[in-house]
Order: C-alpha cells, then sequence, then structure tokens
C-alpha cells in the first residue's frame, strides 16, 4: 500500500499569490455584476421615465438626434397653487449640431417687448401661459410657430420644467458652485418667497440656486436687478450644471436627473428621440457651448430689443442648425414700439416723430354745387398761397372787381360759385375771400382775382 502512495504523484501546494489574485477577480467580477444589475435597474427606471414625459410617436433615422441638428425651447415655468400662473421666468432657444457636438443657447428676456401678428401686444413671458389658458392641447404648438417667427428657424420641439423640478435637478447634482453677483434679499410672504444671498463664490443648493437666477426685486435694502442680469445668471447655471454632468458620471448621471425632474417636465419630443439625445450630447465638450444673450433698452414696461444684438442672435442659431440661407427679418419685428411722443427704435436709440406734411385739397366750386366741373384758362398772374391748413396772408382784393360769370353757364343768380346753392356774394367791398377758390378770367382785359366768400359747411 505504501509502495502504491509511493508511485501516486501528490499535487503542488497553491503558492499564496495565486489564492490571493484568485480572490481578487472573484470580487471583480462580483462588483462588474452588481454595478451591471445597479446600471440596468437605472436604464430601465430612465426609460420608464422616459416613456412617460416623451411622446409615443417614432421619428425617421434622417430626423434623429444623432444625424440631424435640432432647436428646441426651453421654459422654465412658476406653477407654483400659491401663484395661480404659469409665468414663464426662465425662455431660452437651443440648437444642438451632432455633426460638431455643438450648441447655441440664446436667452429671452421675459420682460421682452413682442408684436406678433395677429396676439395681443405684450412681454415675451406672456404667450404661453395665454396658449395653454385657450387650449392644453395646442398651447406647445403655437408657442413653438410664434417663437419660430421670432427666431427665424424652426423650433422643432419644446421643454418646460417648473421651479420643484429645477430645485431637485440641482440637488441630485449635488448643488452648483456659483458666482453671486451682488447681495439678494427678497421677501414675500404671500407666496413664500424668501431670498437671502450674499455676494461672492459658494455652493447653492437648488433652493438657493433658484433663488439666484430668478432674483430681480428688493424690499429688503439690496440692489435690484435688471432682466438682462438674470439671463446671465441663468446661463452660469446652464454652463455648471453641464460641467457637473461631465464630471460626475456622464449618462449615467444624466438618466437619474431625468429621473429626479420627470413629473416636473413636459415635452413633445419623442421618447425615442429623448434617448437619441442623451447618447449624442451627455459629454458635450462645456467650450463647444455658446451662450447668446439679446440685449436691449427698459422702457417701461417692456425691455426693447437692439435689432443688432437680436440679429446676432438669430444668426447663430441658424448657423448651429446648418441654415445657410441669409436670414430675413421676420414682419412685424417684435420690438416695434407704439404710441405717441418720443419712441425708441428696434436698435434701441431714440428718435423724435417727424409730422407728416399736410397738405390743403383743392376745392372745385362747381363740384360742390352740384354744376360739372370745367376746364378754365389759366391766370398769367397767380396769388401766392399758404400750403398749411392755415393762411395767414391772403390775396387783397381788387375794391372795384365785381364777380364773373363762368364761360361755360349762362348768367344765373341762382347759381353762385358757392358751396350751399342759397349763397350770394357779398357787397364787393367787404369781402373775405376763400383762398382755395379759383380765379376765372374776364371778358377781354387780364384776370383779377374774383373774391367770393364761402359759408361754413353744415355739421
Amino acid at each position: 500500500m505504501s509502495e502504491l502512495n509511493m508511485l501516486v504523484p501528490r499535487r503542488a501546494k497553491k503558492p499564496l499569490w495565486f489564492k490571493v489574485l484568485m480572490g481578487l477577480l472573484a470580487v471583480i467580477v462580483l462588483l462588474i455584476g452588481a454595478v451591471a444589475l445597479y446600471l440596468n435597474s437605472i436604464y430601465q427606471t430612465t426609460n420608464e421615465v422616459i416613456d412617460k414625459i416623451g411622446t409615443p410617436d417614432t421619428v425617421p433615422i434622417t430626423s434623429s438626434a444623432k444625424v440631424k441638428p435640432l432647436t428646441f425651447l426651453l421654459m422654465g415655468v412658476d406653477s407654483r397653487p400659491e401663484t395661480g400662473s404659469l409665468n414663464s421666468d426662465v425662455i431660452m432657444g437651443i440648437t444642438l449640431n451632432p455633426q460638431s457636438k455643438s450648441a447655441t443657447v440664446v436667452s429671452v428676456p421675459r420682460d421682452l417687448e413682442m408684436e406678433p401678428k395677429g396676439l395681443p401686444h405684450r412681454k415675451a413671458n406672456y404667450y404661453y401661459p395665454y396658449f395653454h389658458l385657450q387650449d392644453q392641447q395646442t398651447a406647445f404648438a403655437k408657442t413653438k410657430e410664434l417663437y419660430s417667427e421670432f427666431f427665424g428657424l424652426p423650433i422643432d420641439y419644446m421643454v418646460t420644467i417648473d421651479f420643484k423640478g429645477f430645485q431637485k435637478a440641482i440637488d441630485e447634482l449635488g448643488g452648483l458652485t456659483i458666482d453671486v453677483d451682488m447681495d439678494m434679499r427678497y421677501v414675500d410672504t404671500e407666496d413664500g418667497t424668501n431670498i437671502n444671498l450674499k455676494k461672492g463664490v459658494q455652493q447653492l443648493n437648488g433652493k438657493e440656486t433658484l433663488d439666484f437666477v430668478r432674483y430681480r426685486k428688493s424690499n429688503r435694502g439690496t440692489e435690484e436687478s435688471s432682466d438682462l442680469q438674470r439671463n446671465k445668471r441663468q446661463q452660469q447655471v446652464l454652463d455648471q450644471m453641464l460641467g457637473k454632468l461631465a464630471s460626475v458620471g456622464g449618462l449615467t448621471k444624466l438618466g437619474d436627473l431625468i429621473e429626479a425632474v420627470g413629473g416636473q417636465m413636459k415635452t413633445d419630443i419623442p421618447s425615442s428621440q429623448i434617448r437619441d439625445m442623451m447618447k449624442t450630447y451627455y459629454n458635450i465638450d462645456r467650450s463647444n457651448v455658446k451662450y447668446m444673450p439679446i440685449d436691449g433698452e427698459w422702457v417701461s414696461p417692456f425691455i426693447l430689443p437692439n435689432q443688432e444684438s437680436l440679429d446676432a442672435a438669430r444668426r447663430a442659431l441658424r448657423a448651429e442648425a446648418g441654415l445657410t440661407a441669409p436670414y430675413a427679418t421676420p414682419t412685424p419685428t417684435p420690438g416695434k414700439k407704439s404710441g405717441t411722443g418720443s419712441s425708441t427704435d428696434s436698435s434701441g436709440t431714440k428718435a423724435d416723430p417727424s409730422p407728416k406734411p399736410k397738405t390743403t385739397p383743392r376745392i372745385d366750386l362747381n363740384q360742390e354745387s352740384g354744376t360739372k366741373a370745367t376746364a378754365t384758362p389759366k391766370p398769367n398772374v397767380t396769388p401766392k398761397q399758404d400750403v398749411t391748413p392755415k393762411q395767414d396772408v391772403t390775396p387783397k382784393p381788387d375794391p372795384t372787381a365785381t364777380p364773373k360769370p363762368d364761360r361755360t353757364e349762362a348768367p344765373d343768380s341762382s347759381k353762385a360759385p358757392t358751396r350751399e346753392p342759397s349763397a350770394t356774394p357779398r357787397p364787393p367791398a367787404s369781402p373775405t375771400p376763400d383762398p382755395a377758390a379759383t380765379h376765372k378770367p374776364g371778358t377781354g382785359t387780364q384776370p383779377t382775382p374774383t373774391p367770393t366768400q364761402v359759408p361754413p359747411k353744415p355739421l
């Protein structure tokens, strides 16, 4: 038996490093499996959220976000029950280009004056709530049509997100590092607003970031802010969000973000298109995102757009979308100032209205009295007449002149050349001539002005 044992070779003992390596590999496999399950769970959850907020429409491959530049309208709306409004405090036109992996963002001041054809003359934030109150089903389509004309290119899709969703998005990203440009203090006990921020670079949570982008008025002694300054803050926040997405997990974090704000977001983007956009732009380089403001001048209650700034923003969006045709300014141009007195033109320059010259219509007395007008010889000497409505200088009447009948008319005392058939010429010694009356030549001698008194036309 012992001899047999000696013939059977013993297994070599595994070295310790091998056991350690195998243990590490097993742990890695388990971790990969757990991560895969986690990612799959997130993917499934994200897909469910995307299916809820997106539309079920299918998109042709030629129109996919993977191959076609897309333009959409992003609006941040105040839908809090305590305010009872849908005011659009954030309005952005955004064009994405898949070939260059770039984007152009144009911020529209909420108080920008707009005068669209067939619609009320109001601020930019008025129209989405206006359409929504008319018909919720067509509100997106009508708002896109309005801003397509405003921007000068087709708006493909629209997205709205309310205040609560915005706060959730920032908190999901772990807050943002923001450079607060001024001290901000504002309290409104009716809607619960309580803004209290100090100037300087700091980490803001969702609520504080919302206060930062909304701040405009002050009732606690701090400096007030303009609508144009708010637009710059909104662009800073969007830029910081893109930076945070790139640094904390990209596509996975974007899925978490959509899941967090899905209940507060509305859009007409098809679900398949949302997935394509996520895959195409989740890692977009922040340096490839161009931010364009629309500058203007505050003339209460509107911001009148600077035409040069507005046209530059329109051209930038069209260029990002790959539209090579020259931009044509829509008619009527938003920003047209109506009213009297000193006004501001589309470039923001004050302009003084110039009255149009008025001309005094020539009155044919024969026409006024119902008699057919006939041509009369032009007199050699015509007294000068003032073209303004009020004549201070009138031709001097000749005291010796007597009224002469028209050559085409038989002398008839019942047809005096006056506006009313019953009127007769006054004695020649004290007439006040009518400047509009025509001078008829006499017989055989050089013509002289024929003064007549025209009674006022009955009201």
